[in-house]
C-alpha cells in the first residue's frame, strides 16, 4: 500500500508541520525533515507532533540526516525510517521509491511511473477536519511505491532522486512567495536554541527579558496596592472636630430638697432628697500617765449550763461559783439560765454567759480555763449537780499594789481622740455609701457620738481603753437630675441647646435632719451650644466621602469651624466603623 511523504521546509514551525500532517487523509505518513529544520531545535516538537498525530490516529515516520531530528524523534517514540544520505540511500533504495513531488513537471513524472499508474498518483484528497487549518495538499504531497531498483543502476537513481528532491525544494520556495502561512491556534513561534541544544531551556532574548521586567513590576505594583489597601481597612481612621458658637447663659433661685418628694415641682422649686445613715464604732487604747496603790479584782466570763428542767432559773447578783480548788468568783450582775429542751424524754442542756468577778483582789485569782464551777447556793438539792459553770477563758485583772492608772487628764485627751477618730472615719466612710451623682452639700451632715466609754483599768503594759459609738447623717440630692432640670429653663428660651460648660455655685444651706429636708441657694453660669447626638452624627458620616463629611459638618447650625484630618493620608473616606472616628465637640 503507498506511503504519504511530507516535505518539511526548514522554516516551518511545529504548528505548520502539525497543520500539513492533519490536512491529509492518509493515516500513515512519513515526514522528511531538511537539515537545520527549525524543528531540531527542541526535542519538545517532536513529542508534540508525537501527540497531535496519536490525538487524530495517524501513524507517522521521520526521514532526515539531521542528526538532531533522528535523536528528538526517537527520543519522542517516532519511528525514523532512514537518512537521506547516500550511503544510507544504498541499503533503503531496494524497498521505497524515489519522492515524487504532485506539482512536478509531466516529464519527470512520467520518467518515474508509467501512464496507467498516474491515476493512482492523482489521488483527490478531502478536506481537513473541521478546526484544523493546513496548507493545500497538492503543495508538496508525494506518494510511494514499492519497486524493485536494479543494482547496476543505483547510482543513477540518486542522482536522479537529489535532482527530484532540489526541484520540489524551488518549487516549494516559488509557492511560498504567494503564500502567507497562518500559526496554527494552539502553537506559536518561539525562537529557539541554534541546533544540538536539546531540551535546554529556551533563550531569553531583550524582549522577553523586558516583558519579564514589566511582569515582576507589575506585580509589585498589586502587592502595595494590596498592602495600602489593607492598611486603609484595618487602620484608617479620622479625626473630626467641630466647634459650635457659644451663648451665654446664667441662672439664680432657691430651692428644697426634700425626701418626701419624688419628682422635681418646677412651681414650688421642691425636688427629691435623700437621707444617708452611716454607723460606726471604735475601741483606742492610750496609755495611762498616773500612779496609785490599787486592789483589784480578776473577772473573766463564765458560761452557765442548765441541765435540770425546761424551765429557767434566775440567779441574782454576786451568785457564787467556786473552783475546784476553791477559789469563788461572783455573779456581776443578775442572768436568767433559760430552761433546758428535753428531747426524746431526755434534758438536753441550755446555756447563758455572764461576767463574774474574784471574791478577792489579787494575781492569785488570774486563773486559766477552768471546765467546772458549782453553784455552793444549790448544794443539797438535785440543782448542785444540775446546774454548773465554766470559765473557757480564764481570768485575768487581779492586782494588788502600785500600778498605773490614767488621770482625768488622760481620760479627757482618749475621749476627744476617739471622737476625731470616729468623724475622720465616718466622713470617709460617707464616700462609699453614694453613688457619684448624689451632691451633699457642705453643712448638710450631721456626727453624732452616741456613746464613749472609758475602761480605766490598765493591762500589763500600763494603758486603758476607751470604746465609742458614732452615727453621721447627711442629706444629698441627685445633682444629674438638677442639672437636668436647668437644662429645660434654659430651653425654654434656646430649643434644642444643651450646656457645653455649667458651673453651680451653692450658698445658704439649710439642713432639717429631723424632717429629712436641706434647703439652699444656687447661682449657675454655662454655656448653650447646638445639642448634637455624637452617635447619630458618626452614623451619618461613617463611609462618606471626604467632600460629603464636610458638607454635612457645614450644615451644622451655628457652626463656628470644623476640620477632618485623616490616617492614612491617601485616605479618601470616613472609616464605616464608627469606633474609628474621633469626634472632638467644643
Amino acid at each position: 500500500m503507498a506511503t504519504k511523504k511530507i516535505i518539511i521546509e526548514k522554516e516551518e514551525s511545529v504548528g505548520e508541520v502539525i497543520d500539513l500532517m492533519l490536512g491529509e487523509p492518509d493515516k500513515t505518513l512519513v515526514l522528511v525533515v531538511p537539515h537545520g529544520s527549525v524543528l531540531g531545535k527542541s526535542a519538545r516538537n517532536f513529542a508534540i507532533i508525537k501527540r497531535e498525530a496519536a490525538e487524530a490516529g495517524k501513524e507517522i515516520e521521520i526521514e532526515s540526516v539531521d542528526e538532531n531530528v533522528v535523536v528528538f524523534a526517537q527520543n519522542a517514540g517516532i519511528r525514523v525510517m532512514g537518512r537521506l544520505s547516500p550511503m544510507e540511500r544504498g541499503s533503503s533504495a531496494a524497498g521505497i521509491s524515489d519522492i515524487v513531488p504532485v506539482r512536478r513537471s509531466e516529464a519527470v513524472m512520467k520518467e518515474e511511473a508509467p501512464e496507467e499508474d498516474e491515476k493512482e498518483e492523482e489521488e483527490v484528497y478531502p478536506e481537513p477536519p473541521r478546526g484544523r487549518r493546513r496548507a493545500p495538499a497538492v503543495r508538496r504531497s508525494a506518494v510511494i511505491k514499492p519497486r524493485i531498483v536494479p543494482k547496476e543502476s543505483e547510482d543513477a537513481d540518486e542522482e536522479e532522486e537529489e535532482s527530484v528532491m532540489e526541484e520540489a525544494v524551488s518549487a516549494r520556495e516559488e509557492e511560498e512567495q504567494s503564500f502567507i502561512r497562518e500559526e496554527d491556534r494552539f502553537f506559536k513561534k518561539r525562537k529557539l536554541p541554534p541546533p544540538g541544544a536539546g531540551d535546554e531551556e529556551e533563550e531569553e532574548t531583550p524582549e522577553r527579558g523586558s516583558r519579564k521586567w514589566v511582569g515582576w513590576v507589575a506585580a509589585l505594583v498589586v502587592v502595595v496596592i494590596a498592602v495600602l489597601a489593607a492598611v486603609t481597612v484595618v487602620f484608617g481612621s479620622a479625626k473630626i472636630e467641630i466647634v459650635f458658637k457659644q451663648t451665654p447663659w446664667n441662672y439664680s433661685g432657691n430651692f428644697v430638697a426634700d425626701k418626701a418628694v419624688s419628682t422635681i415641682n418646677a412651681a414650688t422649686d421642691v425636688m427629691p432628697a435623700q437621707v444617708f445613715t452611716l454607723p460606726k464604732n471604735v475601741t483606742q487604747l492610750f496609755p495611762a500617765t498616773g500612779k496609785d496603790n490599787v486592789s483589784l479584782k480578776a473577772q473573766g466570763t463564765i458560761t452557765i449550763y442548765n441541765a435540770y428542767s425546761s424551765a429557767p432559773q434566775p440567779l441574782v447578783a454576786t451568785t457564787r461559783f467556786v473552783t475546784p480548788d476553791g477559789k469563788i468568783f461572783r455573779l456581776v450582775s443578775k442572768v436568767v439560765v433559760p430552761g433546758a429542751s428535753i428531747v426524746n424524754g431526755k434534758i438536753v442542756p441550755s446555756s447563758t454567759t455572764a461576767t463574774v468577778a474574784a471574791d478577792q483582789a489579787g494575781s492569785d485569782y488570774n486563773i486559766g480555763p477552768t471546765p467546772k464551777l458549782t453553784i455552793p447556793g444549790f448544794q443539797g438539792t438535785a440543782k448542785y449537780d444540775a446546774f454548773s459553770g465554766a470559765l473557757l477563758s480564764g481570768t485575768s485583772g487581779g492586782f494588788v499594789g502600785v500600778k498605773a492608772v490614767p488621770t482625768a487628764s488622760d481620760i479627757a485627751s482618749a475621749r476627744q481622740k476617739v471622737t476625731d477618730i470616729l468623724s475622720s472615719e465616718l466622713q470617709n466612710g460617707l464616700s462609699g455609701g453614694y453613688t457619684s451623682n448624689f451632691k451633699i452639700l457642705s453643712g448638710a451632715t450631721n456626727m453624732q457620738i452616741v456613746k464613749l466609754t472609758v475602761n480605766t483599768s490598765t493591762d500589763q503594759n500600763g494603758q486603758f481603753s476607751v470604746y465609742g459609738e458614732g452615727v453621721l447623717t447627711a442629706i444629698g440630692f441627685d445633682e444629674n437630675a438638677f442639672k437636668a432640670f436647668l437644662l429645660s429653663l434654659a430651653q425654654s428660651t434656646e430649643p434644642s441647646s444643651t450646656f457645653s460648660g455649667l458651673t453651680l455655685n451653692y450658698t445658704n444651706v439649710v439642713p432639717d435632719f429631723a424632717n429629712g429636708k436641706l434647703s439652699f441657694s444656687v447661682a449657675a453660669q454655662g454655656s448653650l451650644e447646638p445639642a448634637l447626638s455624637a452617635p447619630d452624627f458618626l452614623a451619618s458620616i461613617s463611609g462618606k466621602s471626604i467632600a460629603d463629611a464636610k458638607s454635612t459638618i457645614a450644615a451644622l447650625p451655628q457652626l463656628q469651624d470644623g476640620s477632618i484630618s485623616v490616617w492614612p493620608a491617601w485616605l479618601w473616606q470616613i472609616p464605616g466603623n464608627a469606633k474609628r472616628i474621633q469626634l472632638t465637640v467644643k
